[in-house]
């Protein structure tokens, strides 16, 4: 009996482990201020569970690459996001939240085409514009 109370609980603990694990915080990026930056679409992956957006950007000197993380592409797609957004070569302005650590990327905050249309997250544009969705304001 003590063997099978064990068993159970050791199977209680694991199912319940396992979805803290699979999700992540967004304490990397610094949430205190949104950064643009212009640059050349390398790669738009809009794939489960975050959208990423690889984008080439020259500082004068080197070109270097820059990772942007957005949310889940069900948020995305209501808000007018879609895989023909965004191909290689587009040229765009990116908001983003840096990394705290200063690396090449941040959290996609909005991407603004060189047509002038402008998609933002599902925490809206990150300065203060653009739909949020849930109710959920720009942080």
């Amino acid at each position: 009996m003590t063997r099978t109370a064990f068993g159970l609980a050791a199977i209680a603990a694991v199912g319940m482990a396992a979805p803290a694990v699979a999700h992540h915080s967004f304490a990397m990026f610094d949430q205190s201020k949104v950064l643009y930056l212009s640059g050349t679409v390398k790669e738009f992956d809009l794939v489960n569970p975050h959208v990423w957006l690889q984008v080439m950007a020259s500082d004068g000197k080197d070109v270097a690459t820059w990772s942007f993380e957005g949310g889940s592409v069900p948020q995305l797609l209501r808000l007018g996001w879609s895989k023909d957004n965004l191909k290689p070569g587009d040229v765009v302005q990116v908001g983003y939240r840096p990394m705290k650590d200063g690396s090449h990327g941040g959290q996609l905050m909005s991407v603004k085409q060189a047509n002038g249309q402008r998609v933002c997250s599902n925490r809206g544009c990150g300065d203060g514009t653009g739909e949020v969705l849930n109710g959920t304001p720009p942080q």
